[in-house]
């Protein structure tokens, strides 16, 4: 009853944590005792990952997108034990997050245009080498001075667009989801 109660607390608790707060550093995946592992109520968590986002940021620089800020996170469960410890994360996969800086947030051969852009260079970090054992998702923040135009949609998403030959304004349409 008391592992019932502390998750439900925990789970209250991370459902009222903002999407876009900063992610805690937590344990990795690392057990103690793999032939004894600990009884766990698992719960949805992020995680940064500082060394794969320089490695992203460094890339974008590298290819001369200045306007673009970039950062790696891995989504996944954290194994909470009876008294509410995180004991260790497990990662399910790793999303990518962007902010871009532009003009004009009506162009949409622009945006589309800088997501091909992106979508190219993160081929540089296909899922098979991040960690995780599925595709995650990519998430870009569009920036013309106060206002935002949000993106999210899966790699696997990403690719097939792609796959298609879609640019500019096609890849933009088929990857922004109208609020």
């Amino acid at each position: 009853m008391k592992l019932l109660r502390t998750l439900f607390l925990v789970l209250i608790f991370a459902a009222c944590r903002p999407l876009l707060a900063p992610i805690p550093a937590m344990p990795t995946e690392t057990l103690a005792d793999p032939a004894h592992p600990p009884q766990c109520a698992y719960v949805w968590a992020r995680q940064e990952l500082p060394e794969l986002s320089t490695q992203v940021q460094q890339a974008f620089d590298e290819a001369g997108m200045t306007g673009v800020t970039a950062r790696a996170g891995a989504y996944g469960e954290n194994c909470v034990d009876e008294k509410g410890n995180v004991v260790y994360f497990a990662t399910l996969e790793t999303d990518f997050y962007f902010t871009v800086k532009v003009v004009d947030l009506t162009d949409t051969e622009n945006l589309g245009k800088l997501l091909e852009q992106i979508l190219v260079l993160l081929d540089k970090f296909p899922p098979d080498q991040t960690p995780g054992p599925q595709p995650g998702y990519i998430a870009i923040a569009y920036q013309a001075g106060d206002d935002l135009l949000n993106l999210w949609f899966s790699v696997t998403a990403g690719e097939e667009a792609r796959k298609l030959g879609l640019r500019g304004s096609a890849l933009f349409d088929a990857l922004y989801r109208k609020p």
